[in-house]
């Protein structure tokens, strides 16, 4: 009989639901590895029905604004879809950083031409871009990484009440989207400057060795000499040291999170 008061309560506040249903699933289009579309749909709507009814359960989620029309309820939708959004891209754009500095390396091993498919993104990604990504999603999901980002935006209904994100003509929120950036490119090229630097230095000694014996032909003896010694890099010195390249991109992200979480958070 217990059941019954929390189903009518339920029903009464259907609307409420499908607000937090709305940020959830806006949260977990961008999330990393669950976005991906090797998860089917129903698999992700079932999951995200249910993060929604935990949310709900939890007496955790207040408004901030209440509507008194249709139109007014499309426009807390929307205001929804941008807060949820906007937490999970921050993730996804910080964790790119991995596939960015892959670019780098392809182009610096001459891979930049030869790009595989990625079966999470669906897009076509260099090689070692993927394998690092890949890895560190691995990573990710082993070490518990999902459950912080998950229990952060848990702690979002608390920070924004629904409909009280302030994004329109925030201008530290603005400001903070452009460190980021700044931030993104320096992590890229941190990451990729071990493998990068060392084939640079090999291109400058190949220069110096056409200046010395302008018969060699630089291409035969360079392109093969770049792929093996960037491999050998590759597995000795980028794999075993994936671990310290997760962990800064992931505090890079959870800090990124939170702090897009505060930019937003109603003054």
């Amino acid at each position: 009989m217990d059941l019954i008061p929390l189903l009518i309560d339920f029903f009464n506040n259907i609307d409420v639901l499908m607000l937090i249903l709305v940020r959830v699933s806006a949260f977990l289009i961008f999330l990393p590895v669950l976005s991906g579309m090797s998860i089917p749909i129903q698999a992700r709507l079932l999951f995200a029905f249910v993060m929604s009814a935990a949310i709900y359960a939890a007496n955790i989620v207040t408004m901030a604004t209440f509507y008194d029309s249709p139109a007014g309820f499309a426009m807390l939708i929307l205001a929804e879809v941008v807060t949820g959004a906007m937490m999970g891209y921050i993730l996804f754009f910080v964790f790119n950083a991995i596939l960015f500095a892959g670019q780098f390396i392809d182009f610096s091993m001459g891979f930049a031409m030869v790009n595989v498919l990625d079966p999470i993104q669906q897009i076509q990604v260099p090689i070692m871009g993927n394998l690092l990504t890949l890895s560190a999603f691995a990573i990710l999901v082993a070490a518990g990484g999902l459950h912080e980002f998950i229990r952060l935006f848990f702690h979002s209904y608390q920070l924004i009440p629904i409909g009280s994100a302030f994004v329109v003509g925030n201008a530290p929120l603005a400001e903070f989207m452009v460190w980021t950036l700044v931030g993104f490119s320096v992590l890229a090229i941190r990451i990729a400057l071990p493998l990068v630097g060392t084939l640079l230095i090999i291109d400058v000694c190949l220069g110096i060795m056409v200046k010395a014996v302008p018969t060699m032909n630089v291409f035969v003896v360079g392109m093969p000499l770049k792929v093996l010694i960037g491999l050998f890099l590759m597995f000795s010195v980028m794999i075993p040291g994936l671990d310290i390249i997760y962990d800064n991109v992931f505090n890079m992200a959870l800090n990124g999170m939170a702090s897009m979480m505060e930019g937003m958070a109603p003054r």
